[in-house]
């Protein structure tokens, strides 16, 4: 995690990355790009933003992590960007098992130090959220597809600022804090559910119980909780 955070570094005090400067003197080859998302307008967006480079090709999008199971093997990608936050399985989860060769970008809703920090510790070469601007989702696959680390200037002034706040959650029950942890990961009721074979009314309630022992009002403020204590 280290080294990307220094790795970034460099490149946001030099102005541009070493991938961008190789790129710029034609020795990079084509690069061979998948897309995991189960939001098609996310993964349609970015394939038509890739497909502008003419270093960049898109050999695969799948919307599910089963999808991804099955394709990727064969896709030849070098460069994985995946959600973070799927219904049928955590993007970290697959991360672990993606075939040798591969180069991952995390991509989430999300900018926590602490889900960063966890993406990075799993093996992921560079994170994004979906706030992203183009250039830096060009970058990001340039640098990662080089053999470098990518990090946006905010997420690594995040990583590296010391005594980030943390706040508590003790006090919760464990399927209070199990619950609040998948939410904080982008997932919705009806997933969580899912997952934990529950009702809808019980995760509301368990959720509800959260809110009012950390003393939060809303959805987002509980899912901060969850991104500053624990992934």
């Amino acid at each position: 995690m280290f080294c990307c955070i220094f790795s970034t570094l460099l490149a946001m005090k030099d102005g541009c990355s070493l991938a961008s400067f190789l790129h710029f003197l034609g020795y990079l080859q084509m690069i061979k790009v998948a897309l995991v998302d189960d939001h098609i307008i996310v993964r349609s967006g970015f394939a038509q933003l890739l497909s502008l480079e003419s270093d960049i090709n898109v050999v695969g999008e799948f919307g599910s992590a089963l999808e991804a199971r099955k394709g990727l093997p064969g896709s030849d990608a070098d460069v994985c960007i995946l959600d973070i936050s799927m219904p049928d399985e955590s993007g970290l989860s697959l991360l672990a098992d993606l075939p040798s060769g591969i180069s991952c970008i995390m991509l989430s809703v999300h900018d926590s130090a602490a889900i960063v920090e966890k993406a990075l510790e799993s093996g992921a070469r560079g994170y994004l959220t979906k706030r992203c601007s183009p250039d830096e989702l060009v970058q990001a696959v340039r640098t990662v597809a080089s053999g470098g680390c990518y990090l946006t200037p905010d997420l690594t002034m995040k990583l590296v600022t010391p005594n980030r706040s943390r706040q508590p959650i003790e006090q919760l029950t464990k399927r209070e804090r199990q619950i609040g942890e998948m939410l904080a990961l982008g997932l919705d009721v009806k997933a969580v559910a899912v997952r934990l074979g529950l009702s809808h009314k019980t995760v509301h309630v368990h959720r509800a119980n959260a809110m009012d022992k950390l003393n939060v009002k809303n959805n987002v403020e509980l899912a901060k909780c969850f991104e500053s204590e624990t992934v």
